[in-house]
C-alpha cells in the first residue's frame, strides 16, 4: 500500500479528504434545514441544489482518472467541464444574503457552501491535470488548466446573469451557445458580467495554484 512521508496511507488521505468534504456539505444541509424561519425555501433548497450540482465534476474527474480507454476520456472530460462552473458558482450565492432574521446562521451556511464549492471544483481540477499530464506531457496538462479556468468563468456569468444552468448545454446548446457569444463578442457592453468573469477566473486560478504548490510541502515533516 502507498503511503505518504509521514507514513500515513494514501487511502485513508484520500478516504479523509472525501470524509471532510462531505461532512461540510452535511453541515451546511443541516444549517439550513434546522433554520426556524425558512427551512425548506429560501434559502436552503437552492443552495442544497446547487451544492449537488458542485460534486458532479468530482464525480466526472474520478472518472477521468480511473478510465483506462482513452475513448472515454473525451465524454468524461467533456461532462467534467460542463458542470465544472457549478463549484465556483456557490461562491456567487453569496448575494442572496440579506439582513434580517438569523443573518449569522445564513453568513456560516453560504461560507460552508462557498468553501466546499471551491475545494470540489480545485481537487477535480487537479485530478483531471494529473491525467492529462501523464497521457500528453506538462504543456497539455497546464493549457488544459488555463483553458478550463477560462471557460468556468464563463460558465458562471451563463449561470448568474443569463440564468443558463449545466443541463441547458444538453437539451438547449444553440440557445447557450448564442446568448454566450453574443456577450463574449461585445464583453464591455455588459461590464458587470465581464468583472465578475474575471474575478471569478483570477479567483479559481489562485486557489488551483495554492493547492499546486502545497502539494511541495504538503508530505514533508507532518
Amino acid at each position: 500500500m502507498r503511503q505518504t512521508s509521514a507514513g500515513v496511507p494514501i487511502i485513508v488521505r484520500q478516504s479523509i479528504l472525501v470524509a471532510a468534504l462531505a461532512a461540510t456539505t452535511i453541515l451546511t444541509v443541516v444549517m439550513g434545514v434546522t433554520d426556524p424561519a425558512a427551512p425548506l425555501s429560501y434559502p436552503s433548497r437552492f443552495l442544497i441544489w446547487n451544492l449537488f450540482l458542485a460534486w458532479i465534476p468530482l464525480v466526472f474527474a474520478v472518472g477521468f482518472v480511473v478510465v483506462g480507454n482513452r475513448l472515454w476520456l473525451i465524454p468524461l472530460g467533456f461532462g467534467w467541464l460542463a458542470f465544472l462552473p457549478n463549484s465556483p458558482y456557490l461562491v456567487t450565492d453569496l448575494i442572496h444574503l440579506r439582513e434580517g432574521y438569523d443573518l449569522w446562521r445564513h453568513v456560516l451556511q453560504y461560507g460552508f457552501a462557498a468553501w466546499t464549492g471551491i475545494m470540489l471544483g480545485v481537487i477535480s481540477m487537479r485530478l483531471v491535470h494529473r491525467r492529462v499530464q501523464a497521457e500528453w506531457g506538462a504543456l497539455a496538462g497546464w493549457t488544459t488548466m488555463a483553458a478550463s479556468i477560462g471557460l468556468c468563468a464563463i460558465g458562471v456569468v451563463i449561470g448568474r446573469f443569463q440564468r443558463w444552468n449545466s443541463w441547458d448545454l444538453v437539451t438547449r446548446p444553440d440557445a447557450v451557445v448564442a446568448r454566450t457569444f453574443d456577450w463574449v463578442s461585445s464583453p464591455f457592453s455588459q461590464v458587470q458580467s465581464t468583472g465578475v468573469a474575471l474575478a471569478v477566473a483570477a479567483f479559481l486560478a489562485l486557489a488551483y495554484t495554492t493547492m499546486w504548490a502545497y502539494e511541495a510541502i504538503g508530505d514533508t515533516r507532518e
